[in-house]
């Protein structure tokens, strides 16, 4: 899917595929939600990463509102070392409880949404608006962090569970 040109669709995306993996996950059993499929992640792992990476983008969002350029994707990472900070993440909230990891989601899901319905069509779709996105666009961030990575984790929790069987 490619990235929503406009507001309205930006939100639809973010709506349509958050529910589309909390139904898939919805579905599944305790067992399998904690099941390390696919390169030792589990369904929990990545709703873990979910909500991290929608929390950076929240900080960064408000560090751009206050005129600063935070580092992006994170202190001390590269785009070219999403390996290592992924793997930061997965540490960070390896232990946390089933209940909180998915509780914590729900609200960061919602806060994605929360966020795109308060910004303008203009501050999500002009290029360069903000200093951290560089020459790209909020929305593409917003896309990237939310409806994307959500198909993303689908799938790859799909798959984790195929490697299971």
């Amino acid at each position: 899917m490619r990235m929503p040109p406009t507001k309205a669709l930006l939100l639809d995306a973010a709506t349509r595929e958050g529910e589309a993996l909390s139904a898939m996950l919805a579905g599944l059993t305790r067992e399998q939600l904690l099941w390390r499929g696919a390169y030792g992640w589990s369904a929990k792992d990545h709703v873990a990463h979910l909500a991290e990476w929608e929390r950076m983008l929240f900080s960064w969002c408000d560090a751009g509102w206050r005129g600063e350029s935070p580092a992006v994707p994170g202190e001390g990472y590269t785009w070219a070392t999403l390996s290592d900070l992924n793997q930061r993440i997965f540490d960070k909230y390896r232990d946390d409880q089933l209940e909180h990891v998915m509780a914590d989601w729900h609200d960061t899901s919602r806060r994605l949404i929360a966020l795109t319905e308060a910004t303008s069509e203009a501050d999500l779709f002009t290029p360069g608006r903000f200093a951290w996105t560089d020459r790209g666009t909020l929305a593409s961030f917003v896309y990237e962090c939310g409806p994307n990575h959500y198909r993303w984790s689908a799938a790859e929790i799909k798959r984790g569970l195929k490697v299971r069987r």
